[in-house]
Order: C-alpha cells, then structure tokens, then sequence
C-alpha cells in the first residue's frame, strides 16, 4: 500500500468515510437539539417556580402594605389620644396648683371663709372644661 492515500485512488472509501463524518456531524447536532430541548425545560420550570413566587410576594406586599396603613391609622389615633391625656394632665395640674394656693392661703388664715374668698388675679382666665376632666383618676398627692 502507499503511503499516500488519495480520494480518487479508492472512490468507495472516500464515499463512507464521508458518510461516517456526516453520520457523526447529524449526531452532534441532534446532541445538540437535546441539550437545548432540557435547557428550555428547565427554563420554563424556572419561569414558571419564579412567576408564582412574585405572584405570592406580590399578594404578601399587599397583605403587608394593608399592615401598614392600619398601624399608621392606630399611631394617629394614639397621638391625638396622648394630646388629649396631656391637655387633660395640663388642666388637672393646673387646678392642683390652685387647690394647693388655696389651702397654703387657708392654713395660714386659720379661717374656713378664706379658704372659698378669691382673689380676681388668681382665677385662671381659661375655663376648665369638667367634661373633658376624669376627676376619677385625679391624684393630688403626686404621680
């Protein structure tokens, strides 16, 4: 046999070496089909495992968001209760403090009519709103 081999020389085992290669060049590419195929599935099942978990967080930012405007609501609703208790704690130290210049006046007097007579200068000019007073919780001693 020579070493040099040429396609002419033998036409038949050029023919199948071609059809081997071809053979081999339609298995890569049907490999390669495959391998696309699984690589499409597996990004379908990814799509879809990702657009229910947006569709659960999408449904947790709203039960959260929801959260959030009733704890806002609750927060309003306890700043204007506290301006409440503290006007109403205003009022109740204020009138103390008249109460206790009244008695200090009494003791000092020894005389009962002193106790209810009243200086003009001492009335305080804005009145007390009774209703708005919880005389129930009035502690005069202190805290």
């Amino acid at each position: 046999m020579e070493d040099d081999y040429t396609p002419l020389a033998n036409p038949d085992s050029h023919k199948l070496q071609r059809r081997h290669s071809g053979q081999r060049s339609r298995v890569r590419k049907l490999q390669y089909i495959a391998e696309l195929e699984r690589t499409v599935d597996m990004l379908q099942t990814l799509g879809a495992d990702l657009a229910t978990r947006v569709a659960s967080l999408f449904q947790y930012r709203l039960a959260l968001s929801m959260e959030n405007k009733k704890l806002r609501q609750q927060i309003a609703s306890l700043r204007h209760e506290k301006n409440i208790k503290d006007g109403q704690h205003q009022s109740l130290k204020n009138e103390a403090e008249r109460l206790r210049m009244i008695c200090g006046r009494h003791r000092r007097s020894k005389s009962v009519a002193a106790c209810f007579e009243m200086d003009p200068s001492e009335l305080d000019p804005s009145p007390i709103n009774w209703q708005m007073l919880d005389l129930g919780k009035l502690n005069l001693g202190g805290r």
